[in-house]
């Protein structure tokens, strides 16, 4: 017998269990799989989401003669410097927005933007940037137009007869004050405190407002930071360290036009003065009419010109200027000089030789090439960035410039009328406009001497 009873019902016991087991793993009574057996499946498939085809944004400049910052959706910057086609490096997908703008514009340019923005459905290239000279905007920095020389904010401090002003290592402004005798200091904000001197003429080395000077009219800043002044009425040079320590620097303080050393050289009406890259001092002197220069070490010489006044290209001595109010230096060392009764241009190299750069001697405000344009008593001059020229020409009241180029035009003002009106371009005045200064974002302070204001010259659209 292969099977005993006990044997044959223990093993239909467990195929019973087996089953039970099976049909409590089905799906809930009712289900539609009836007996409740389970099948297995599998899981649906999930739908694929298309990736976004990335489309390249760019476009066209023209009129660029600067640096101009271009930026797409505020994170995707893209610098340009000349005309032509530009591409962004970055991408937008299809569907989604851009938006390019200016984030920075050229010096002295304003640029718009066409077609900057929607939605992309396709590769754009369509965007237009279109870049023309800024027009300028003339408006008071600091000063009341009250002549007294009082310390204080924007709004409340005043000046007395401002001639100088020159961009400090940090960006200040310096201005020299010969109706108070006096140094100030004007800071980003415009507020206004005196560097040094004392409102009492005379020339008296010390700190600060312990030191005198006498007709302080132009200064100019040193490589080190230091400023030298040019004391028309004491007839020397004086040096103000950064910490408003004043010392003379050079000149007996008797008038006259001797060469030598820095104790036994003499000046006569000291008025302008620029320094070079190599730390020379270049002074204009209205009463002799020299171009004089002084070493770092103190020692003056005569660089061009010879009494008595007059006109004539030439080297050295055998050149002649009639009162010559202004001076800079360029970035090649060579001098140009406000001849100012000769209402002229000219440029001295640092070999004394002197040709006429613009201006036809006679006086008056015409603009254009610089052999037929006309100045009327120019004075205080300074270059840009880019190589450009601005001369304040002070009987026209007008601020004018001279490109690169030798094309001459005016910046602001309006030829032959006084004022203090601020405006753009011709709707702004001045009243015997004088020292220049030019900050490293191109901003223009110019000293209004009659006015007896700072004012201020940005680029803006033109209108």
């Amino acid at each position: 017998m292969l099977f005993s009873q006990a044997s044959f019902y223990g093993r239909c016991g467990a195929v019973a269990g087996a089953i039970a087991l099976l049909a409590s793993c089905g799906g809930g009574g009712g289900g539609s799989n009836g007996g409740g057996f389970f099948f297995p499946t599998a899981a649906p498939a999930q739908p694929v989401t298309p990736v976004a085809e990335q489309r390249a944004i760019g476009g066209t400049v023209t009129g660029l003669v600067g640096k101009l910052v271009l930026q797409n959706n505020a994170g995707d910057d893209l610098t340009l410097t000349a005309d032509g086609k530009f591409g962004f490096a970055g991408t937008v997908a299809t569907g989604s927005d851009y938006a390019v703008s200016v984030r920075n514009q050229p010096y002295w340019q304003f640029c718009t933007v066409t077609k900057g923005s929607g939605t992309v459905t396709a590769e754009v290239g369509d965007v237009a940037v279109t870049c023309a000279e800024a027009a300028a905007q003339v408006s008071t920095f600091v000063g009341t137009g009250s002549p007294a020389s009082l310390d204080g904010n924007r709004d409340t401090a005043t000046f007395d007869n401002p001639m100088g002003v020159i961009v400090g290592k940090n960006g200040e402004l310096f201005v020299s004050e010969p109706g108070s005798n006096r140094m100030r200091k004007v800071t980003a904000n415009g507020d206004v405190s005196t560097f040094a001197g004392n409102n009492t003429a005379g020339t008296i080395d010390g700190n600060a407002t312990a030191a005198s000077f006498n007709g302080l009219i132009a200064m100019a800043l040193a490589p080190s930071g230091d400023f030298y002044g040019a004391e028309f009425g004491g007839n020397v040079i004086r040096k103000i360290t950064q910490t408003a320590d004043v010392s003379v620097f050079a000149g007996a303080g008797s008038p006259g036009s001797g060469d030598g050393n820095a104790a036994t050289a003499t000046f006569n009406g000291p008025i302008a003065m620029t320094i070079d890259g190599a730390g020379n001092i270049f002074l204009a002197e209205l009463h002799v009419s020299l171009i004089r220069k002084i070493t770092p070490a103190g020692d003056v010489s005569t660089l061009a010109g010879s009494s008595p006044l007059g006109f004539a290209d030439g080297t050295g001595t055998a050149a002649q200027f009639a009162r010559p109010y202004g001076i800079v230096a360029d970035a090649a060392g060579n001098l140009f000089v406000a001849d100012s009764e000769n209402h002229r241009i000219r440029k001295v190299t640092q070999g004394g030789v002197v040709t006429t750069f613009a201006g036809t001697g006679t006086p008056g405000s015409l603009d254009g090439a610089k052999d037929i344009a006309t100045f009327q008593r120019p004075g205080g001059l300074a270059f840009d960035a880019l190589g450009n020229l601005y001369v304040a020409d002070t009987d026209n009241n007008v601020l004018r410039k001279i490109t690169p180029a030798g094309v001459v035009s005016t910046v602001a003002g309006k030829a032959g009328v006084m004022g203090s009106q601020n405006g753009i371009r011709e709707a702004a005045r001045f009243s015997q406009p004088y020292g220049i200064a030019i900050a490293a974002d191109g901003t223009i302070y110019v000293a209004d001497s009659l006015n007896h204001r700072i004012r201020k010259i940005e680029p803006v659209a033109a209108p």
